[in-house]
């Protein structure tokens, strides 16, 4: 049995383009599973009225009474699945015909697979392509930070899931026992769909398809998306460069994800004095930062962990924002 797992949150421009792209697919899924974040918008009566119209499309519709915010949206909408092989979906996006067919062709023939997922195309909020500069020695629209070849099946290993997530969770199918996993060890620390991987990537079942199956579209309501091409102008950078939220954006990232690592496998982090070692100095350097404590963050030049966390002129960035004391609260 194949489940869709649909989290919406006021998506009435797209989600009938959305729904119509699974139901067309070239091997049909067995139920959609919808859970809404409390819309201000018409995306519930669109659903109901799409309920309603095609009963033969099984779309099973939960409506929350308050706004719990995507992660938890997220888990509540894989939890109501029945299927074997979940997909995760999210409201705006245009599946492939085949997306469906490749996928599960896929996971048929190799059941060590937990979690695979997909490459895709990027469209705009009008549905036209989008094209980004593509770097040397990345894959998946920058996403991916190695080089994968086109149509190929990569395994992801957990360490390199520890300080980044490369895939999005709409472009993944996972199995059931996965699923429970997934619940059993939920969190709201990190991101559903980094969980979903890490998890995965743990009993060395996390996968990537390097072939697009869906269109990606980016637009300004996105929840989560993927970071613009467009240069900022000068007024930009400065409030971008004096942001305690952007300054610490990176530390607090791996701070939260090591916490996560070291709850779901602590003797992994016992075994990698790197990874506490990292740790440890994230969170000293958001306490500097919080702070503004200048030669705090001065004396973290020497340490070489500060070189692999930020660039240089990110390092001297946060100095200059130690040092302007007229923003500090």
């Amino acid at each position: 049995m194949i489940s869709v797992a649909m989290a919406t949150y006021n998506g009435e421009n797209y989600i009938s383009e959305q729904i119509d792209s699974i139901i067309n697919q070239t091997r049909k899924v067995d139920e959609i599973i919808i859970v809404d974040d409390h819309s201000t918008d018409q995306t519930v009566p669109i659903l109901l009225h799409l309920q309603k119209d095609h009963p033969e499309w099984n779309i099973k519709i939960h409506v929350n009474t308050k706004n719990v915010g995507y992660k938890t949206n997220f888990k509540n909408t894989i939890e109501l699945t029945s299927g074997d092989f979940i997909f995760l979906c999210d409201q705006d996006d245009i599946w492939h015909k085949d997306k469906v067919e490749k996928m599960m062709n896929i996971l048929d023939s190799n059941s060590r697979i937990l979690a695979l997922t997909s490459s895709f195309d990027l469209i705009d909020g009008n549905g036209d392509p989008l094209m980004i500069e593509e770097k040397e020695g990345r894959s998946n629209h920058n996403l991916l930070l190695k080089k994968v070849e086109a149509d190929s099946i990569t395994e992801i290993t957990f360490e390199e899931f520890v300080y980044h997530n490369y895939f999005q969770g709409c472009s993944s199918v996972i199995r059931q026992e996965l699923k429970e996993d997934f619940l059993n060890n939920f969190s709201t620390t990190l991101p559903h769909d980094w969980l979903i991987h890490l998890l995965a990537a743990k009993k060395k079942g996390m996968f990537f398809y390097n072939h697009p199956l869906f269109d990606y579209r980016i637009h300004e309501k996105n929840t989560i998306g993927m970071v613009g091409e467009i240069k900022p102008t000068l007024k930009q950078k400065w409030n971008l460069m004096n942001d305690l939220a952007i300054r610490e954006q990176f530390a607090k990232e791996r701070v939260e994800s090591l916490s996560v690592v070291e709850q779901i496998d602590p003797d992994f982090m016992n075994q990698h004095p790197e990874y506490i070692k990292m740790k440890a100095f994230c969170e000293k350097h958001c306490q500097y930062l919080e702070n503004k404590q200048f030669f705090h963050l001065l004396w973290q030049n020497f340490n070489p962990i500060y070189k692999q966390l930020k660039t240089r002129n990110a390092r001297m960035y946060d100095l200059i924002f130690a040092l302007n004391k007229a923003n500090y609260n």
